[in-house]
């Protein structure tokens, strides 16, 4: 009798458990479906953290991201990886895709004006495409992985990264044509000539400038209107659990 006491006691202690989680969680969703992204409920779970541990972290993470708050977005998406979902690939790489989203929205490319600014979103770029392919949500070397939207954000990616390598090289045949101009002025004895030229050498370079800017808010533009839109597999799904 006092064994049947004490499992139903256990019994009874779960249940309230799995209803709280149950509970806090359909609140929070219900409130992120109507656009309140508030973490207090889901913080409540990090607590309750079981099972599932992994749940209240993506949700979070989503959270941050529709805040604006990358960092933290990111952050609670690697947890979220650390700590599961095991043997689930279709969670997994939901949680993949957000977190490689979230890391290309760190990218200022309106604010991108020098080459340093440029190798850290090649660096960007690289890091957010080896989160898709690190356990074949997408594959590293064609288009056969696992994910339909993980394999069309490492597209997206590539894209990215071929039109910056593009632009880079256009970059230094200009600066190659400056150094050449550059050198040629110094043996040309006419100064007004010398002017001329290196006014010509210098607006060559801001348009290619304005041009590599253009088509990097361009590229940037296009993943916002779709995570806005929902169009391409690339958009941000930021669904909760």
């Amino acid at each position: 009798m006092l064994f049947i006491d004490i499992a139903c006691g256990i019994m009874l202690i779960a249940a309230i458990f799995l209803g709280t989680r149950f509970i806090l969680n359909e609140i929070f969703r219900s409130r992120y479906n109507h656009q309140i992204y508030s973490n207090d409920y889901e913080e409540s779970l990090l607590k309750l953290n079981f099972p599932e541990s992994y749940l209240p972290y993506y949700n979070l993470g989503n959270s941050e991201y529709k805040n604006g708050n990358y960092d933290r977005a990111i952050s609670n998406y690697k947890k979220a990886l650390e700590l599961g979902p095991q043997h689930n690939h279709e969670k997994e790489c939901d949680i993949r895709v957000n977190l490689a989203l979230a890391m290309l929205a760190k990218i200022d490319w309106a604010n991108m004006k020098t080459q340093k600014d440029g190798q850290r979103a090649i660096k960007q770029l690289k890091a957010a495409r080896n989160v898709l392919t690190e356990e074949g949500c997408a594959n590293p070397d064609d288009p056969n992985g696992h994910n339909a939207e993980a394999e069309q954000l490492k597209a997206d990616i590539d894209k990215m990264l071929e039109d910056m390598q593009q632009n880079s090289n256009q970059s230094e045949d200009n600066q190659e044509q400056d150094d050449q101009g550059q050198g040629n002025q110094e043996q040309e004895p006419d100064k007004k000539e010398n002017s001329q030229r290196e006014k010509e050498i210098q607006d060559a370079l801001d348009n290619q400038k304005k041009d590599t800017m253009q088509e990097r808010q361009k590229t940037q533009d296009d993943i916002d209107n779709e995570q806005q839109t929902g169009g391409g597999y690339s958009s941000y799904d930021g669904k909760p659990w």
